[in-house]
């Protein structure tokens, strides 16, 4: 189809209740979700001209742009993408988040155009300071050490993470160039050996006051759902083989008791893909932070949980690993959806100290 005669009928109406507004939206439907990528190139600053878009053309922006940005090209590609959705933004009422045009860039351009993007980029520009935290995730960006400098001084919160995935980062598994395949969401603590702990543990259990709970909720804090946060000490000390489902058992949180269920060992690198799903996704109906903004907060879910205050990566890593953690669900969870149950479990390294962190949400 032409451009004009898109755009044309892209105008055709505003609102469901128009009487043309089946064929304005169709143009997205039927057209622009099946264009190349050179007749997007000249749809998106076509609409761009246009002073007052109709709701079927800013709809038409949106889905050219994300098809533009998901398409492999050259470092032009990935400038022209920065600029539309740039551009977008200032022009209507888009429904993408620049964090989330970041992520389409990460998935699927070749890492060098992504690192070219950062060799002249300003520290206001935020498309580049999420595309830098979402290319250290998935490659070393270490090359963009002077544009991660110039977001420090700026005082910009991602000029302050590394700039290469840390080694607990490394199972993530997130889409990029060339794998195209979606990341998959499964259940915390899949596949992972069971924890039944000894029968007829006895133990003594006292809550302890938190003040690094709502540190520890840090990774579900978009979540529109129920978070219980608890901190409990044990009259000894546990080994490592003990620490099962009876403990959980005998902890008295709303998550715990004699309902618990499904409880499994988990690693550090576990716990911490599992929080940063849960930052990722802003669950049913939360806000997401996408990648870029989701890793600090899986972090400091994993520092409290660990009960460290330490910033930087490598000692918080260190220190979740003297941890030993189980995922584990219980009644308290609501079961509409597995991913969307969590249930965090974390022994600290004096052994006696024990993180408690649940999350459940439905769709």
């Amino acid at each position: 189809m032409e451009i004009g005669k898109a755009i044309r009928r892209m105008g055709l109406a505003d609102t469901y209740r128009d009487r043309h507004w089946d064929r304005a939206v169709k143009v997205t439907d039927n057209t622009v979700q099946k264009a190349d990528p050179e007749w997007l190139e000249e749809l998106l600053p076509a609409l761009l001209r246009v002073p007052e878009p109709t709701s079927p053309m800013r709809y038409g922006f949106e889905v050219a742009l994300q098809r533009l940005a998901t398409a492999p090209g050259d470092a032009d590609r990935t400038a022209s993408v920065r600029a539309f959705a740039a551009e977008g933004k200032a022009w209507g009422d888009v429904r993408y988040e620049l964090p989330e045009v970041a992520e389409w860039l990460a998935c699927t351009q070749p890492p060098e155009h992504l690192l070219a993007v950062f060799e002249a980029a300003d520290a206001d520009d935020e498309l580049a300071a999420c595309l830098l935290q979402e290319t250290a995730l998935r490659h070393d960006a270490t090359a963009a050490s002077g544009f991660a400098a110039r977001l420090r001084a700026a005082g910009h919160p991602l000029g302050l993470l590394p700039l290469r995935p840390a080694p607990a980062e490394l199972g993530y598994s997130l889409p990029r160039y060339p794998d195209r395949l979606e990341p998959a969401w499964s259940e915390p603590g899949e596949g992972a050996p069971a924890a039944p702990g000894p029968s007829g543990l006895d133990v003594t259990v006292a809550e302890l006051d938190w003040p690094d709970a709502q540190r520890a909720r840090s990774a579900y804090r978009n979540w529109t759902s129920e978070t219980e946060t608890a901190l409990f000490r044990l009259d000894r000390p546990l080994i490592p083989e003990n620490f099962g489902a009876s403990v959980l058992r005998a902890l008295p949180a709303d998550s715990t008791g004699a309902t618990v269920t499904g409880v499994r060992r988990a690693t550090t690198a576990d716990v911490l893909r599992t929080l940063f799903a849960g930052a990722t996704s802003g669950g049913a109906y939360g806000r997401r932070m996408y990648g870029a903004y989701a890793r600090r907060p899986s972090w400091e879910s994993l520092a409290a949980l660990a009960g460290v205050q330490e910033t930087d990566l490598g000692a918080i890593e260190r220190a979740a690993d003297r941890c030993d953690w189980l995922f584990y669900t219980s009644d308290w969870h609501m079961r509409v959806v597995p991913p969307l149950d969590v249930g965090i479990v974390g022994l600290r390294a004096d052994r006696r100290t024990v993180a408690v962190l649940a999350v459940t949400d439905s769709d």
